[in-house]
């Protein structure tokens, strides 16, 4: 979504919706997970 704003010189584009909100921040065990993950599937840290 596009969030678009007109004033009496012309619109303007002022922001983009690109997604939903962060369900929460990382435990140390969430980063650890994702860590193995990411090198099980090969990638390079």
């Amino acid at each position: 979504q596009i969030l678009v704003a007109e004033t009496s010189q012309g619109r303007g584009v002022i922001g983009v919706v690109d997604g939903y909100k962060p369900k929460g921040i990382e435990a140390e065990a969430d980063i650890q997970k994702r860590k193995e993950f990411l090198r099980k599937i090969g990638y390079k840290f």
